[in-house]
């Protein structure tokens, strides 16, 4: 069972509609309840002006909460930091995940408005397609309620879940692109991958502790410094390579060091890969708090995904 730190406002409905509705399909276990066709125009209407009028916020209440995709990158933007307050845990089974909620209308104005500066000008409003439902679902602890929308850009798909009684926008996140988005599952971190695109980038992380050792002996703002860190190293050093493979790191972090193993697949460039394990190992990453934590992050350079 999943378990949430939060207080929410949900609507549940429970009427028939004279209107036809646009019905979507909802993967086993996931409760989602359907509303009248004409809230969801009017949400879809209510979003598009307040995205085009840059004096109009009419979409905004006092609490508005980031998940936890979405807050991976929002934490680091310059003006979300000046919200001091509302730091919220998703505790999902027994894992922790770091989100942020507005505690007033000013706070909620900062969050729309860098929201605003990445959705632009090009954008498409849908309903959820399966994979978006599965990740929402693993996140929240209440049944999906309409109005839940996508919006859907070049580079980004986000979530937004309205309050069907005012049209108040209460949930921000953002949704993964491809099939390989993560889970979580009986208190453990799963990762289902698809071929995906041929990219050069992290493929995935995987976690070799169970969810309690990992609780006790790490934390989120650790390991996303750790990932933050050797991203950007191989990004650097890896955006123009024309060649072809995998690298696989495997962390042993202890209370006193940090073990680090490289290892190669395929056709990677070998000069490169030197400048990169020299940078990795240059680098001080956090330790673990008592025993020993291990975990593998996959890189790919111009490949698809690994399959299962």
């Amino acid at each position: 069972m999943k378990y949430i730190n939060l207080i929410l406002f949900t609507v549940f409905v429970n009427h028939c509609f004279a209107q036809k509705k646009e019905t979507i399909k909802i993967p086993n276990g996931i409760v989602y309840n359907y509303c009248d066709p004409k809230k969801i125009e009017e949400a879809k209407n209510l979003i598009t002006n307040n995205l085009s009028n840059t004096a109009n916020y009419e979409i905004l209440q006092q609490n508005l909460i980031i998940g936890p995709e979405l807050w991976k990158r929002f934490r680091n933007n310059e003006n979300i930091q000046k919200i001091q307050k509302g730091r919220v845990e998703f505790h999902v089974d027994n894992l922790v995940l770091d989100g942020k909620m507005s505690q007033d209308i000013n706070d909620s104005k900062i969050i729309w408005d860098e929201f605003k500066k990445e959705v632009a000008q090009e954008y498409t409003i849908r309903k959820a397609n399966e994979q978006e439902l599965k990740y929402y679902w693993s996140v929240i602890s209440f049944d999906i309620d309409e109005p839940l929308l996508i919006i859907e850009t070049k580079e980004h798909n986000y979530i937004l879940n309205l309050l069907k009684k005012d049209l108040k926008l209460m949930w921000l996140d953002e949704a993964p692109r491809t099939k390989g988005y993560t889970i979580y599952e009986n208190g453990e971190e799963k990762t289902t991958i698809s071929k995906g695109e041929k990219e050069t980038k992290l493929e995935s992380i995987v976690f070799l502790n169970d969810d309690e050792t990992l609780k006790k002996n790490t934390s989120v703002k650790d390991l996303s410094l750790i990932l933050e860190k050797c991203s950007n190293i191989f990004n650097t050093l890896f955006k123009d390579s024309t060649k072809e493979g995998k690298i696989m790191l495997q962390f042993e972090l202890t209370k006193k060091e940090t073990f680090i193993t490289f290892s190669i697949k395929d056709d990677v460039d070998l000069d490169i890969m030197k400048e990169f394990e020299k940078q990795i190992n240059a680098e001080k990453f956090p330790h673990s708090k008592k025993d020993p934590i291990q975990f593998q992050m996959l890189f790919k350079i111009n490949s698809y995904n690994e399959t299962e």
